[in-house]
Order: structure tokens, then sequence, then C-alpha cells
């Protein structure tokens, strides 16, 4: 199950960011309310997005059809995140 962290090229903190804006838009989702953070069904995948450290979001993505499909939503994840802050925002796969 791949895992990613996301954070800001410039290396600043992440200003405050309402965590249902960080759902993947390309895909259709269901959002579970419920959660701690944001838990997203995408497909067969489970997306869990959160607040880890300081200055980075964490996703982890389950279930998805290959590593290149995990790749695509965080990816995805860091792009509407630097949207939604002004900020580039570089993500990095931690596992597999």
């Amino acid at each position: 199950m791949p895992e990613y962290t996301i954070s800001a090229q410039s290396g600043i903190d992440w200003p405050a960011v309402p965590v249902g804006n960080l759902a993947p838009k390309s895909l259709p989702c269901e959002i579970d309310e419920g959660s701690d953070g944001l838990v997203v069904r995408a497909g067969e995948a489970t997306v869990r997005v959160s607040w880890e450290l300081a200055g980075t979001w964490y996703v982890d993505v389950e279930g998805a059809e290959s590593p290149a499909s995990a790749d695509s939503i965080a990816a995805e994840i860091a792009r509407q995140l630097g949207d939604a802050t002004g900020q580039q925002a570089v993500w990095y796969r931690v596992t597999d």
C-alpha cells in the first residue's frame, strides 16, 4: 500500500486548508464524513489524507489498481493543495 508525504517546495508550513477540499476531483469519490482527516473511496481504492507533522500532509492509498494509479492520486492531491494555498507542492512516495 503506497504512502506519500506532501510538503511545500519552499519548506514553509501550510496555511489551514479544509481537508475536504483535497478529495481527488478527477475520480468519482465518496467521502467518509465520520473520519479524522479525510477518507475517500475512489473506485476500489481507499485514500486517507491527514496532517501528520508540521508542514507535512500524509496520504495513504490502499487498493489502487496499480502503483501508477496511486501515484496519480497523490499527485492530484498535491496539486489541489498547492492550488488551495498558492504554494508549490511536492510529493514523495514513502513506501510501496
